[in-house]
């Protein structure tokens, strides 16, 4: 009877998903995101919310925090999208803007991730670079192999009327 339960113990510990901790900490549940990027995200991928044509997104298991919303989204590529603030005022961007880029800024610059910025093509955002934060490539890396790297921008959704500072990571 003893030895029945403990089996019986033992099998459903074995069936039990791997599931990740929910992230207190801000850097360390990005830098969660990244570990898994290599395995498409399926340890913290949760249930699928659409499958549609353009683009399929799935539930996010692990919580960013200050995100009010994040997915995973494949369209084009995988990646994770968590929206940081939205706002149909857009003098209220720029202090939460200014906020996640350093937060980012301190995440991953001592891991050796270098910060570029391009122009943001959304009409009357151009303060607001489009920042992406990209590890050091080695010279032997083979093309299309790429590390996931993040990416943060403010955007703006004239069908909705609202702004949005959004971070994405690229699996690649």
């Amino acid at each position: 009877m003893f030895l029945k339960r403990i089996l019986l113990l033992l099998l459903i510990t074995i069936s039990q998903p791997v599931v990740y901790a929910q992230q207190d900490d801000f850097c360390d549940a990005i830098n969660a995101i990244l570990r898994d990027a290599p395995n498409k995200f399926r340890n913290i991928r949760g249930n699928l919310v659409n499958a549609g044509s353009s683009a399929t997104t799935w539930a996010c298991g692990i919580k960013v925090p200050g995100t009010i919303n994040s997915r995973f989204v494949y369209s084009m590529g995988l990646f994770y999208e968590g929206a940081f603030f939205q706002t149909k005022n857009k003098d209220e961007v720029k202090l939460v803007y200014e906020k996640y880029r350093g937060l980012l800024l301190d995440c991953f610059s001592p891991q050796g991730y270098i910060l570029s910025v391009q122009d943001n093509f959304f009409p009357g955002m151009k303060e607001y670079k489009k920042l992406v934060f990209m590890p050091t490539v080695k010279d032997d890396t083979p093309p299309g192999a790429a590390p996931p790297h993040i990416t943060m921008e403010a955007t703006y959704s004239k069908q909705v009327g609202f702004y949005t500072v959004v971070m994405y990571i690229f699996e690649h």
